[in-house]
């Protein structure tokens, strides 16, 4: 792997230590003659990290995903550092960070490419997510109809409390709350899992990367509300129908050599003997 020659650090400012954690790593950086810079921007925009190598997102998985466009536009590294409690993503903690760091920036780490969704409103409104895209009713009135098609092909009708599109990466997270199936993380996929649906037989799908998946809402439901990595996006009357597939641009993990996702899985899901974790 080619060696970090810049580094951006994007500290969540909530998380404790953070602040610490950013100027003990970045001194670290500078010793190995890697050029850094420091960033409290949330969410941090799109141009951030234009001709930077590696963006070191501090805080937890919320703070990794909030440098997703920008890293998206750059194609720059992100690495996670875990101030936080799970760590899907940023499964560094400070003090592995501290001590891997200048390995890292001299070559020796393993890029994982993780798909993300691109989800597209019909009045052209774009948004890209790492985890999900998840469409529920707006007024809190519980159940909604949703129609589903996939490459113009209908799926089937949904009457349910809203509908996840989860990527790989995601299908830990509400997805696999709602029971929908994990997926490993260098799949090109879209799981799709109905949240309590009305028709017991609607169970979760999983759309191949060719597939542009079209949802469009029922005449007696009120425009919902899509969120996407859990921030409202969209929620107009102008964003139905609206069209997901999986983006052509991956974001670029850092991981250490070695990393094991099911590792992780195991440990945070509390998956079997705590021995083999």
């Amino acid at each position: 792997m080619n060696r970090i020659r810049s580094i951006k650090f994007v500290v969540n400012t909530s998380k404790p230590g953070a602040d610490s954690a950013a100027e003990e790593l970045a001194k670290i950086a500078r010793a190995a003659g890697v050029d850094t810079s420091v960033t409290t921007e949330y969410p941090l925009p799109a141009n951030s990290l234009l001709d930077v190598d590696l963006c070191c997102a501090i805080g937890g998985d919320g703070t990794l995903l909030s440098v997703l466009d920008a890293a998206l536009a750059s194609q720059s590294a992100v690495l996670g550092i875990n101030m936080g409690k799970l760590g899907f993503l940023a499964t560094f903690t400070k003090e592995e960070a501290a001590v891997e760091l200048p390995k890292l920036v001299e070559g020796d780490y393993e890029i994982a490419e993780r798909s993300v969704i691109k989800c597209t409103t019909a009045n052209g409104e774009l948004a890209y997510g790492l985890n999900d895209a998840v469409i529920k009713e707006s007024q809190g009135r519980g159940l909604i109809r949703l129609y589903v098609s996939a490459n113009e092909d209908p799926v089937s009708e949904y009457h349910c409390d809203g509908l996840i599109f989860s990527t790989p990466t995601g299908s830990t997270a509400y997805n696999l709350s709602a029971g929908g199936p994990i997926i490993g993380p260098l799949v090109s996929a879209i799981a799709m899992t109905p949240i309590c649906p009305h028709t017991l037989g609607n169970r979760s799908v999983i759309f191949d990367n060719s597939t542009t998946i079209s949802v469009t809402t029922g005449k007696d439901t009120t425009t919902p509300r899509v969120s996407i990595d859990g921030r409202i996006i969209f929620d107009s009357e102008k964003t139905f129908p609206i069209t997901i597939s999986v983006a052509e641009q991956k974001l670029r993990l850092m991981q250490r050599r070695g990393h094991s996702h099911f590792s992780i899985v195991r440990d945070k899901l509390n998956w079997g003997d705590p021995a083999i974790r």
